[in-house]
């Protein structure tokens, strides 16, 4: 309680803890791993201020750490149905909970949904990393759920298999299917952006603007086509053009973290690494920073400001998740054979082991 003096007095006034303040207490328990006690106090914050959707996911969170996946997904579902059904990522934890549970078909459901929402958001790739989890799990209990899905459930399917594609290198394959899609669906302007990148990537440099050029006729000020033709102009040396989007880009700065985190990715690969380093430092306490190229990214960006020591650490880690370039910069810096002029950002995600085919 708070003691203060009127006229000589002695008042006192109670303290009033708000939802607020336990939300925050709980998410402070949270991350010391006092799971238990995060729980009774996101629940006394969801009693003192139930409209708030936030309040709910995060108690939802805690409760999923805890293998509550039922009552975390009740919650969820409540939050979408009756509070916000703004909040996608309410479908994409629910897929998750779902797995835990065996419940594939459900977690598949839940993870196409999340995609259908937000194919560029920020659990997309985990989303279609889940996806294609649940496609061997499929495999291997021979189910055909495909009978099950609406005609929106296997398109969605069909660009999760296309974005598969793009990363693996088969870019032929992956523009066949691109193609397809963008048939069925006009103005799904994520797979338009992939197709162009797909054509860059084969030399058909021409075509691959034209579409860029298409989409934003389309859709003023699509980010996506933004940051595709400011990398192809760098690509060709065409400073000048780049220069005037990378200006443009430098001035963004989306809400979205997967939108800060491609434009991040444009600029450390166009080469403005200061603001790159800043974005991906911004992103460093988010869930982006579980991706490898977060890693790699920042690490070369690092690499450029002088930070040596901070890139190999960054490195380091993007090695031990896969990256098969960042463990090469990292052996050659420690041999001290990393030459500046070798270290680069390609501004597009490749498997390591298929980069002889892009």
């Amino acid at each position: 309680m708070d003691v203060s003096i009127d006229s000589g007095k002695k008042k006192i006034i109670p303290f009033i803890q708000s939802g607020d303040y336990f939300f925050r207490r709980g998410v402070i328990a949270f991350r010391k791993n006092h799971l238990s006690r995060a729980v009774k106090l996101l629940e006394r914050a969801v009693k003192l201020t139930e409209q708030e959707p936030v309040f709910h996911i995060q108690l939802a969170a805690v409760l999923s750490e805890l293998g509550h996946y039922e009552r975390s997904n009740d919650i969820l579902e409540s939050v979408v149905q009756n509070l916000d059904p703004g909040h996608s990522e309410c479908h994409f934890f629910m897929a998750n909970n779902y797995a835990y549970l065996g419940l594939f078909e459900k977690a598949e459901h839940c993870a196409i949904a999340y995609l259908s929402d937000q194919p560029d958001g920020e659990f997309a790739k985990d989303a279609h990393d889940l996806l294609d989890l649940l496609r061997f799990e499929k495999e291997e209990e021979g189910d055909e759920w495909e009978n099950e899905l609406t005609p929106t459930d296997q398109f969605l399917l069909e660009h999760e298999k296309a974005c598969q594609l793009l990363e693996e290198g088969h870019l032929q394959e992956a523009i066949v299917l691109l193609e397809k899609l963008m048939d069925e669906e006009p103005s799904y302007w994520t797979a338009y952006n992939q197709y162009a990148q797909a054509l860059f990537r084969l030399g058909n440099v021409e075509k691959a603007f034209e579409v860029c050029e298409h989409i934003l006729e389309e859709d003023q000020g699509n980010l996506f086509a933004l940051c595709n033709m400011a990398l192809f102009y760098k690509k060709q040396g065409q400073q000048q053009q780049a220069e005037s989007l990378i200006q443009a880009l430098s001035a963004v700065h989306p809400m979205d973290r997967a939108h800060r985190f491609k434009v991040a990715q444009v600029l450390c690969a166009v080469g403005a690494y200061e603001q790159a380093y800043d974005r991906l430092k911004e992103l460093e306490w988010t869930s982006i920073s579980s991706d490898p190229e977060w890693h790699f990214c920042i690490g070369v960006a690092a690499y450029h400001l002088g930070q040596e020591e901070i890139a190999l650490r960054y490195w380091k880690k993007a090695a031990t998740l896969g990256v098969q370039q960042a463990a090469d910069y990292y052996a050659m810096s420690i041999v001290d054979i990393l030459q500046k002029e070798d270290v680069t950002y390609e501004g597009w995600h490749v498997k390591q082991k298929s980069r002889q085919n892009s």
